[in-house]
């Protein structure tokens, strides 16, 4: 499918995107004080994309995705992870995974010794699992609990590791119509089970997940709903874990009567029990349905509820895939793509927070098709990082910029 209706959600990991080799500047990115480098990555020549990056400290940060798969349906992929080891990227090795198939979706990291990458492995076109694996400090190995805890056909999209005791994965099960939560407590998964937005009993799913702590873990996703005796819509919600129960936290519905417009979250950051960030897109068919967001989405919780935050939406087909902390004061950055004017296919987009509005922020493209599918840092940290991948359908190459 073109890359310019890949959807925003990473779950959705069957993805295109057009070549080059010189590096110029997205079109639709204005100046600003701090800069966007590319960083080389290994593989090359490998269709090879990126989907999450973690970092633990600016000497240590952890890039997921997949490689060699066959274009458009990524059968026979491998899982990829990448090391950035305060100098340079490398390739390191995933152990043996269930299936002909594996890609990795999200990562995420409570320290040296501890890390969790997730998302699916499949026997073919339509079969498929999650996939959860972990890293020791020493080396990545399966963990073959987590399938079962999520049950079959689901596929991992986003993961929060809170300590070694404590982490937890979210996924999509398309046959059960329903987004799937599972916890780790430091020797097994379990399922756990999620207060629903609607009773009405139609599909809704888990987009993103981010945690400040055990007692504070919050999860955006979207739920179906009728606005008409003939005419379906699907709205945004979330959910937070306050150390002992989960409960629904309402969202902004859409506005309008466009029955195909949609909103979608597709990250989320929680910093502090009073500031929490959702990026996404709105458009037609955003969500599932084979359409382009339009139009960046921007939501912030400050304690007491959600509201939706202007954002710029540079050039055409503007999506949010990734947002995180920055390592300023009042500083928070988004990542994804827009296609500038002029152009044709997708560039890199990069907006930046500073305490009182959004700004697009000059990010640079290898090629002449470049998403940015997750950004990461730490608090106070020098560096931070977007990753995602340039290049023709059944060609990509990582993409990784850095930023510090």
């Amino acid at each position: 499918m073109p890359r310019t209706l890949r959807l925003l959600r990473r779950r959705a990991v069957c993805t295109a995107a057009a070549a080059g080799t010189a590096l110029v500047l997205g079109a639709s990115a204005a100046s600003a004080a701090v800069t966007w480098t590319i960083v080389t990555a290994p593989p090359t020549g490998a269709n090879a994309t990126l989907q999450g990056v973690a970092t633990v400290s600016d000497s240590d940060a952890w890039a997921v995705g997949f490689r060699n798969g066959a274009a458009n349906t990524n059968i026979g992929a491998k899982a990829l992870i990448d090391n950035w080891n305060g100098t340079a990227w490398s390739q390191v090795t995933t152990p043996a995974t269930p299936g002909n198939t594996a890609l990795l979706n999200a990562v995420s990291a409570s320290g040296a010794s501890d890390a969790w990458a997730v998302g699916r492995t499949q026997v073919n076109k339509s079969s498929f699992e999650a996939l959860g694996l972990h890293w020791n400090g020493t080396a990545w190995s399966v963990s073959s609990g987590l399938s079962t805890a999520l049950f079959g056909g689901t596929y991992s999209v986003g993961v929060a590791d809170i300590s070694p005791a404590d982490a937890y994965v979210i996924g999509d099960n398309s046959s059960l119509a329903s987004g799937e939560l599972a916890q780790w407590n430091g020797s097994g998964w379990t399922h756990v089970t999620y207060p629903l937005p609607t009773s009405t009993g139609f599909p809704n799913t888990l987009n993103a997940i981010s945690a400040n702590g055990p007692n504070d873990v919050w999860i955006v996703g979207s739920y179906m709903i009728q606005i008409s005796q003939t005419n379906l819509r699907y709205e945004t919600f979330s959910l937070h874990w306050n150390g002992s129960t989960w409960s629904v936290v309402s969202m902004p519905l859409v506005s309008g009567s466009d029955t195909l417009l949609a909103y979608e979250f597709s990250s989320v950051v929680v910093n502090s029990p009073t500031d929490v960030w959702a990026v996404g897109g709105s458009g037609d068919h955003v969500i599932g349905l084979g359409g382009s967001p339009s139009n960046t989405l921007i939501e912030h919780w400050n304690g007491a509820a959600w509201s939706i935050v202007p954002s710029p939406s540079p050039g055409s087909n503007a999506g949010l895939t990734g947002v995180t902390t920055s390592n300023a004061a009042s500083s928070i950055w988004a990542a994804g793509f827009d296609t500038p004017a002029g152009a044709s296919q997708p560039q890199t987009l990069t907006l930046n927070w500073n305490g009182t509005t959004w700004t697009t922020v000059a990010s640079p493209n290898a090629a002449s098709t470049d998403i940015l599918t997750s950004v990461a840092t730490n608090p106070g940290a020098a560096i931070v990082w977007a990753v995602g991948d340039s290049g023709p359908t059944g060609s990509f190459n990582p993409l990784i910029l850095q930023n510090g």
